[in-house]
C-alpha cells in the first residue's frame, strides 16, 4: 500500500528506511510497549530519528449497533491511540533531528457516513491531533502533517470496495511521492 511505496520511493533516493508492520515484523502499533521498542531499536541502530511516518490503518464497515466490542477496540486502537502513541514515543528523537512526523488520514473525515462511524470519527480525530500537535510541537522544531489522499488504490481499500474501474483511483505511488514533498518541505 501507501506505507511500503514510501518505503521504496525514499530508499530509491538513497534514504535509511525502517519498516515495521503487523505482516512484515509482527509488531503492532495500538500497543505502546511495542512503539517504544521500535523507537529503541531504530535509534540503536541509526542514532536518529528524522521522519517518522504511520500509514496504518483499519477500515470496519457496519453499523455502530451491531459493531461487536473487539471491532470497536481494534478501530479505535488501531486508528487514533496508534498515532498517539506514535508521537509521543518519536517526540524526542524527532525534536533532536528537528524532524517531521506524518499521519494520514482519509476524506471519510469530513463527513461521517452510514456504516463508517468507527473509521470516520477515528479520521477526524487524527486531522485534529495532527493539527494539535503541530501547534505544540512548533517551538520545538518538529513538523506536523497529515496526508488526506483522494480515494487511492490499496490492498485495504480493495478489501473494503472490491475492484474499482480503472482510472478512478489515485495510485499508491502518485501518494507516496506526495508524502516525501510534504515531509521535506519543512511545513506543519
Amino acid at each position: 500500500g501507501i506505507g511500503g511505496d514510501i518505503a521504496a520511493l525514499a530508499r530509491s533516493y538513497g534514504a535509511t528506511v525502517k519498516t515495521y508492520s503487523r505482516s512484515s515484523t509482527g509488531t503492532h502499533v495500538e500497543r505502546r510497549s511495542e512503539v517504544a521498542s521500535v523507537a529503541a531499536e531504530v535509534l540503536a541502530e541509526t542514532g536518529q530519528v528524522d521522519f517518522v511516518v504511520n500509514t496504518a490503518g483499519v477500515l470496519p464497515r457496519g453499523e455502530l449497533a451491531e459493531a461487536s466490542e473487539e471491532t470497536i477496540y481494534a478501530a479505535t486502537d488501531v486508528n487514533y491511540l496508534a498515532p498517539i502513541f506514535i508521537a509521543q514515543e518519536f517526540f524526542g528523537p524527532l525534536a533532536k533531528s528537528n524532524g517531521s512526523l506524518l499521519l494520514f488520514t482519509s476524506s471519510s473525515y469530513t463527513r461521517g457516513r452510514s456504516g463508517y462511524s468507527l473509521y470516520s470519527s477515528a479520521k477526524a480525530a487524527t486531522v485534529n491531533l495532527t493539527q494539535a500537535l503541530a501547534d505544540e510541537w512548533a517551538t520545538s522544531g518538529v513538523r506536523v502533517n497529515c496526508i488526506n489522499p483522494e480515494r487511492t488504490g490499496t490492498p485495504m481499500r480493495t478489501r473494503a470496495f472490491g475492484a474499482e474501474p480503472a482510472g478512478t483511483l489515485l495510485l499508491s505511488e502518485e501518494v507516496a511521492r506526495t508524502s516525501l514533498d510534504v515531509l521535506l518541505s519543512g511545513q506543519t
